[in-house]
């Protein structure tokens, strides 16, 4: 956003294409992702709030836009200037120079270090500091309760009620405003956002609570919009700073209830997704709600302020049902579960379309599977009824408790069942989702993945691939699904990739041995920007598994090294 006096924000500040320097339409203003980071933390796009920095700070970052040095068609023409102006100036000793200002370094020391203050990692944190363990919450923003709180109006859960109890008990445990950054070597380290401070986490239990992202939905056209996060786009209307006609994607839990939050704040959104009918499985949840399901966006024609999608809704093969959606923005509320720290800890990653993507093998009692004194809970399990995550937590808890022997196992056995009731009760695919996870197939420990039906983020599918080129996977680095095809293709040495295997063609395709993420990520960029692939990784993963009809698994995730979010060099080289 650019200021526009008092505080109040007006056009949005999007990301720039690396290539042509071209705005790329994805608003996203959470400590984690890609427009915090561009924004060097002087714009606070959800506060509706900018410091004094913030004019130079976007001139600046026009400047500096991704790209191959120079980093601008402006800097291509000024570089010769530059030098020679460089040249003639007057230069100073370094020992003149101010000091920087020096990073404190702040060692922690607890029994259970839990990664996330939403509703999961409240709830875990505080059960296990009733049953007697010292506990310590570190989250990212500077406010507790993750997303779940912005629509705790509406019944779903009293988020509130949670933050404010462990405000209360838990004061010497709580960290926020700072990001944990994983395990280099042998140290657990972290870092406040304002970079002011280093921290170094001494455990013994590690609980990732780390939740789901929103991520950018591919099609046709797509960084010719201007795209939000759900959350992004709740919060600025409730900021006052937007207020227009969005089009939202997503049909489930989250986002009905984004969608119906809007409709309180005075908006009237268009809610569609491709699925023929709600992700929550409730046709009601739709009622009087304007909705189009089953549609596929096939083009966007940008008309001003406003845009126009072009969508089409299959009725049969090859027969399809011709529509147009307008709107100002369009939300994607679309989410996966966030498994990039549970990834560089080397845990076994496994997809199931059941529970949203791509998750951590783990037990019911959380404990993930191959790692020691790691357990996971909340949407990092996977998509689960928000309606269950406490009893969920409450598990978690119990079942750490009774490793330290501050209850008897049978507590947490009881606290096992009732989770798995209460899935029963909502949803049974997810008892066996988690069954399998567990015990793998036919209870034997070998998980066996299935194939990719649908990637809820593609909202275009197989029908749109002769536009591969216009849709961009990652929107950092400006990399599209049409290089992703390429790069794929020239690994495999093919003329080219057939979605359409014959007969007799099996037996040759079964037998290519697909590349891994890391090297389509070292051919094209992908994830090399400023989110690190938090926004595009998983996307690119499942729509190759889609389209070589692979198991996610041949292709694999990078295991992110630390950081695994910025850290200003400041903080590390002069910390004290």
């Amino acid at each position: 956003m650019v200021d526009q006096g008092q505080g109040h924000l007006g056009s949005p500040v999007m990301l720039s294409s690396p290539r042509t320097s071209e705005v790329r339409g994805f608003i996203c203003c959470e400590w984690w992702c890609s427009g915090y980071w561009l924004s060097n933390g002087s714009l606070n796009q959800c506060a509706g709030q900018v410091n004094a920095q913030s004019r130079l700070m976007s001139f600046m970052s026009g400047l500096a836009r991704p790209s191959v040095l120079p980093r601008s068609r402006l800097i291509k023409i000024a570089w010769p200037i530059v030098i020679r102006f460089a040249k003639g100036m007057r230069h100073i000793d370094a020992s003149q120079l101010p000091e920087p200002p020096k990073a404190k370094i702040i060692n922690v020391v607890t029994d259970v270090l839990v990664i996330g203050g939403g509703l999961s990692g409240l709830i875990t944190a505080m059960e296990l500091s009733r049953l007697g363990l010292k506990v310590t919450i570190v989250e990212g923003n500077s406010e507790l309760g993750g997303r779940i709180i912005e629509l705790e109006d509406q019944g779903v859960l009293k988020v509130s009620e949670y933050v404010n109890s462990a405000k209360a008990k838990l004061t010497n445990g709580l960290l926020t405003g700072v990001v944990f950054d994983g395990v280099l070597e042998d140290a657990a380290i972290g870092h406040s956002l304002d970079g002011a401070k280093l921290f170094e986490f001494n455990y013994k239990v590690l609980v990732l609570a780390t939740g789901s992202r929103e991520v950018p939905l591919v099609f046709p056209g797509n960084y010719k919009v201007p795209m939000y996060t759900g959350l992004t786009y709740l919060k600025l209307v409730k900021a006052g700073v937007v207020k227009g006609e969005p089009i939202l994607y997503g049909t489930d839990e989250w986002g009905i209830g984004v969608a119906r939050e809007l409709v309180k704040l005075g908006l009237n959104p268009l809610i569609m997704d491709h699925a023929i009918q709600p992700r929550t499985g409730r046709l009601s949840d739709l009622k009087d709600l304007r909705a189009v399901m089953g549609a596929y966006i096939s083009s966007v024609e940008v008309e001003g302020a406003r845009f126009r999608l072009r969508y089409q809704v299959p009725e049969g093969p090859k027969k399809f049902t011709i529509g147009e959606a307008t709107g100002d923005a369009l939300i994607t509320t679309i989410r996966v579960p966030a498994v990039e720290l549970l990834a560089q800890l080397g845990a076994e990653l496994a997809y199931d379309i059941v529970l949203g993507g791509i998750v951590p093998r783990h037990k019911w009692s959380g404990e993930v599977i191959g790692l020691r004194n790691v357990y996971v809970v909340g949407e990092a399990t996977g998509m689960i009824p928000l309606s269950t995550i406490p009893l969920q937590a409450k598990a978690t808890a119990y079942s750490i408790a009774a490793m330290y022997g501050l209850i008897k196992p049978e507590e947490a056995d009881k606290a096992i069942a009732e989770f798995k009731n209460a899935l029963v009760t909502s949803n049974p695919t997810f008892v066996d989702a988690f069954n399998r996870l567990e015990k793998g197939l036919h209870d034997v420990g070998y998980f066996q993945e299935p194939n990719v039906p649908e990637v809820p983020q593609w909202v275009s599918d197989l029908y749109f691939l002769d536009k591969a080129d216009d849709q961009l996977i990652c929107f950092c680095e400006d990399v599209s699904l049409g290089d992703l095809l390429r790069v794929t293709r020239e690994f495999l040495g093919l003329k080219e990739i057939k979605l359409n295997i014959l007969h007799d063609e099996v037996p040759k395709h079964r037998e290519l041995k697909m590349p891994r993420m890391e090297y389509i990520k070292r051919a094209t960029g992908l994830g090399t920007g400023a989110c690190q692939g938090k926004l595009c990784m998983i996307t690119a993963n499942l729509m190759l598994a889609r389209l070589m009809r692979r198991k996610p698994y041949e292709f694999g995730l990078p295991r992110q090294r630390p950081p695994l979010n910025p850290i200003p060099m400041g903080t590390l080289g002069d910390a004290e």
